[in-house]
Parts: C-alpha cells; sequence; structure tokens
C-alpha cells in the first residue's frame, strides 16, 4: 500500500518516530549540507573591461529534514524488510486477525474517529465552557420563548462538572474497516494531535494487545485502574458489558499508534 506522496498528518508521534528510525538506520540525523562550486570567468578582452580575477567559488546548502520526510523514510525501511522488522501492510484485517502477534508494525487503512464521551473527557475546557453557555442560556430561556423543561438543571451540571473532573481522559480513538469486523483502538498523546480525527485514514502502530471475542475493554480512563493488579483487570477485562461507544469489544487490537494520516 504506498503512501501518498504528500501525507497529511492528523497525528504524528515525533518522539517515537525518532526512536525507531534511529533503531532502523543505526542512528539518526536531522540535516543534510549540499555542496555547489562553480567557477568565475571575466568578460572577454576585447570588451575592454577590467576582468576581476578569475577563479570558483563554493556554496553550502543546509537541508534540516522534516517529520514527514523521517516518516516515509521509516516506512520504506521497514517495508523493505518486513520479516525482520515484523511490519504488515494489510488491505483487511478479518482474515489476517488470529495470525497477528504482539509487537507486529500494522498499516493499513481504517474509518477512525474518537468516541463522543471520550471527545468531551478528554477536552475538559471545552466541556466546561459547554456547561457556562448552557447555564447563562437557561435564565433567558422563557424569554426567548423556549421550553426549559427538557433542559438539565443547577445540580445536573453542577454532577456533570465533577463527573468530568473524576473521569478525566486521554484522546482514544476507534477504527474499523467494516462495522462487524475486528477495531483498533490507541491512546494519542495530546502534544501530536495536528487535526481532527475522524473519517478515513492510514494508521502506522505496534500491537500492544489482542482483544479476542468475548473479551471487552473500557476506553475510559476509569480513576484507579493502575492501582489494580494484572489479574484483577483481566478480571474486569472478561466481566460481560453492554457493546456502548465507550466500550471495546472483541476481536479487536490495541495499538501503540506512530501515525495517522491521509
Amino acid at each position: 500500500m504506498p503512501i501518498p506522496a504528500l501525507p497529511r498528518f492528523l497525528y504524528l508521534d515525533e518522539r517515537s518516530l525518532n526512536e525507531y528510525l534511529s533503531v532502523v538506520e543505526e542512528g539518526i540525523s536531522d540535516e543534510a549540507r549540499h555542496r555547489t562550486q562553480s567557477d568565475t570567468k571575466g568578460p572577454p578582452e576585447e570588451l575592454g573591461v577590467v576582468a576581476p580575477e578569475a577563479g570558483s567559488s563554493e556554496r553550502e546548502r543546509v537541508v534540516r529534514e522534516t517529520a514527514s520526510q523521517r516518516f516515509i523514510r521509516l516506512v520504506s525501511a521497514l517495508d523493505a524488510d518486513s520479516a525482520r522488522w515484523k511490519y504488515r501492510d494489510i488491505e483487511d484485517l478479518h482474515p489476517l486477525f488470529d495470525g497477528l502477534k504482539i509487537m507486529d508494525f500494522l498499516h493499513g487503512r481504517f474509518e477512525v474517529e474518537v468516541p463522543p464521551m471520550i471527545q468531551l473527557m478528554s477536552q475538559p475546557d471545552q466541556l466546561g465552557d459547554m456547561l457556562d453557555l448552557l447555564e447563562a442560556f437557561r435564565p433567558m430561556a422563557s424569554l426567548m420563548g423556549q421550553d426549559i423543561d427538557g433542559m438539565p438543571g443547577q445540580e445536573e451540571t453542577t454532577a456533570m462538572r465533577g463527573f468530568a473532573k473524576a473521569m478525566k481522559s486521554d484522546i482514544v480513538i476507534v477504527g474499523d474497516q467494516e462495522d462487524d469486523g475486528p477495531k483498533i483502538t490507541g491512546k494519542l498523546t495530546k502534544e501530536y494531535v495536528r487535526d481532527t480525527i475522524d473519517g478515513e485514514g492510514f494508521i502506522l502502530g505496534k500491537i500492544a494487545r489482542k482483544w479476542g471475542k468475548g473479551e471487552s475493554h473500557s476506553l475510559m480512563a476509569l480513576p484507579g485502574a493502575s492501582l489494580m493488579s494484572r489479574e484483577q483487570r483481566r478480571q474486569a477485562a472478561r466481566q460481560p458489558k453492554t457493546d456502548d461507544a465507550e466500550t471495546l469489544m472483541g476481536p479487536a487490537l490495541t495499538l501503540d499508534i506512530l501515525a495517522i494520516y491521509r
């Protein structure tokens, strides 16, 4: 699956990109130097002009490499020796799912989104602004002929603020290639998000976890989850859950996501 000539990155983890590329290329450089040499010649003698001293000149141009260029180089290197780097470029995840292993690099096209509740919880400032607007509008609603019976009251908005504060979530994406096929998910580092994550795009990531059919995984960052033992977390994952937007149902893959691009 060729990389677009001019990829537009929605997300690119530059720190991980540099780490991967330094291993693949046994080091990393961020600039190249190009030298050009030209000869200096004087005008013809018959013109009667005093000619400058003939000689040569050199010009050096320093070119700094961008993250986009490093990404293209990395993918080219992974693809050139896919067996060594466990690189899988896929068009259809479904028939290949059982054969995929932890630590494999996975590259493919998916329909991607950030679930709505996670979108809210990962952006508490925007949620707070929305609740401020709601509270400011409530006293004016009747004057504008609007019915306020269905609007949350002060008690509800206060509770929502407290819930959002306790349930702060990372940015988590969910993607699939078909509605009933295996899904992929992964956490994004906010500083590397470049644009809105929504719609079709290519994803490159390393498989961190496989979820079989019947297993489930909460996409929300639950307070205190890090204090649970590994066995407790496994037992929680095996508990039956409803198929809602904040629960990932197997078969699915959790990825350490390097890039999302179009």
